[in-house]
This record gives structure tokens, C-alpha cells and sequence, in this order.
């Protein structure tokens, strides 16, 4: 056996255990699941019935997507559902799929916090935003950007 043979038959052995599957690498461990978020189940209304800046609950059927967003319709009327970024593959439903929604509806949307479907998958998009600050005292100027005026200087 000459010196470029054995080369060559130990580099061929050497590739076929390095390909095997005692030595392929082990794939990494699944991610531990995500602690379970508490949530409060709410009574559905009807979309004319929704009222700004509350916790709601809202069952239809997908109208339209839009992205993360979608049209939530019932007998009543149609509603604008945002999903927030974890619904950007548009994938989170379906057109035409019986969903119900929960969440704050604000500013004429529902920003949902659930989603639970037909089959009994829940999926959730976080929790709903805060509500709204109050407006400011329309009667105070405050100047430029928001800002009060300075106090005149004191009297000499």
C-alpha cells in the first residue's frame, strides 16, 4: 500500500465518522415555555356597543387582514382588531375564522390582548395599554411645546 492510498482510505474513514450520527451535533434544547399570563374571561358585547377606553370582549368573524390588523365582524358591525407586533406575519388568523377577541378598545380599535379561536387555541398578544391621560386644562396657556410661561420677575 503506497503513501497517497492509505492518505486517501484515512481521510475517507475519517469523514465517514465525522458524518455519522454518533458525532453529528445534538440539536440545542427547546426553549422553557413562557410562565402563563393570567387573564380575566369577559362576556362578549356587540360591536355597537362598544365603549372607549374599556377592557372589552368581542366575538365575529375575520372580515378582512391587514397585516397585524384585521376586521372583526358581527350581526351589529365591524371593528378594527390590532395585534401588536407579534401579529406582523398576518398568520395569527384567518379570513372568515370565528374568533373572539379581548382587549382595550381606544381611539375606535381594540388593541387585543386575546385571541381564542374556533378549534380552542388561545393565542396572546400581551397586555392591553393603559388608558388614556386625561386631557389637559384646555383654559391654561402653556406656550410653546406645552411648556407654562416663566413667572414675571419678582417687584423691586
Amino acid at each position: 500500500m503506497t503513501l497517497k492510498s492509505t492518505l486517501l482510505s484515512t481521510a475517507v474513514l475519517a469523514a465517514l465518522v465525522a458524518g455519522s450520527p454518533a458525532f453529528a451535533q445534538a440539536p440545542p434544547p427547546p426553549a422553557p415555555p413562557s410562565p402563563p399570563q393570567a387573564v380575566m374571561l369577559l362576556t362578549p358585547v356587540v360591536i355597537d356597543k362598544l365603549q372607549a377606553d374599556n377592557i372589552v370582549a368581542v366575538k365575529g368573524s375575520v372580515a378582512e387582514i391587514f397585516g397585524n390588523k384585521f376586521i372583526l365582524q358581527d350581526d351589529t358591525g365591524r371593528a378594527l382588531v390590532e395585534l401588536g407586533p407579534q401579529g406582523e406575519n398576518g398568520a395569527a388568523v384567518a379570513k372568515g375564522e370565528l374568533v373572539m377577541v379581548q382587549g382595550r378598545f381606544e381611539r375606535g380599535f381594540i388593541v387585543a390582548q386575546t385571541v381564542s379561536h374556533a378549534d380552542g387555541r388561545n393565542q396572546a398578544f400581551g397586555p392591553p395599554s393603559p388608558p388614556p391621560r386625561p386631557p389637559r386644562d384646555a383654559a391654561v396657556d402653556r406656550g410653546p411645546g406645552g411648556r407654562l410661561p416663566p413667572p414675571p420677575p419678582p417687584p423691586r
